[in-house]
């Protein structure tokens, strides 16, 4: 029985992230990403049980990578809050704009594969929104009495524009919008809701 083998897991991941940005997800057979790895298709099963392990394993290691990057980026404390804000908004944008099928796959972390280090992954992204609003709030570029409800909103304000939104939005325009909501909001200055009787 073969055993595995780190590189010729990184070539297979490798492969099959080139034809899954080339081609739609239910198009990649595993067969495919054989061929095309110049491994056996039964080489492939010694790393992956699926193709869906596969797909899912691929997404986790960008979202891990994406995490390392703005975990990094908070170390540069002199960074405006807002310009913080905006940069994990661009980050998160053009991340699930790489990745179809993140947005479905999030839905239900319980089912797929790596799920506990997906809610690992998740919990430290949250905390590095909210690091960056509470810092926004300690030096006043921030009014937000519940950042930590504000950290969990704004991954679900992304995934929601690409599973419910319109189809081919461009990456600037979601990204300009997201933020422009978060500095802004929707109501007009000056302009309160009437609490009327429930």
């Amino acid at each position: 029985m073969q055993k595995p083998n780190e590189k010729k897991r990184r070539l297979i991941m490798k492969t099959a992230a080139e034809l899954f940005a080339t081609r739609q997800y239910h198009a990649v057979r595993l067969e495919d990403v054989a061929a095309a790895a110049g491994v056996g298709k039964g080489t492939i099963y010694i790393y992956f049980d699926s193709k869906e392990d596969l797909h899912a394993s691929l997404i986790y290691d960008g979202f891990e990578a994406l995490v390392a990057e703005l975990e990094s980026g908070l170390a540069n404390q002199r960074e405006p809050a807002p310009q913080a804000l905006r940069r994990i908004v661009a980050s998160l944008v053009s991340f699930t704009m790489s990745f179809p099928h993140l947005s479905e796959l999030m839905r239900s972390v319980s089912g797929v594969p790596c799920g506990e280090q997906w809610e690992k992954k998740r919990a430290e992204l949250t905390r590095i929104i909210e690091t960056t609003l509470r810092r926004g709030i300690r030096r006043g570029e921030i009014a937000d009495p519940h950042p930590e409800i504000t950290a969990l909103c704004i991954p679900g304000l992304v995934r929601s524009v690409f599973l419910f939104g319109p189809k081919r939005l461009r990456e600037k325009h979601v990204t300009d919008y997201l933020v422009r909501l978060l500095e802004h909001g929707v109501v007009k200055n000056g302009v309160t809701a009437k609490r009327g009787r429930a």
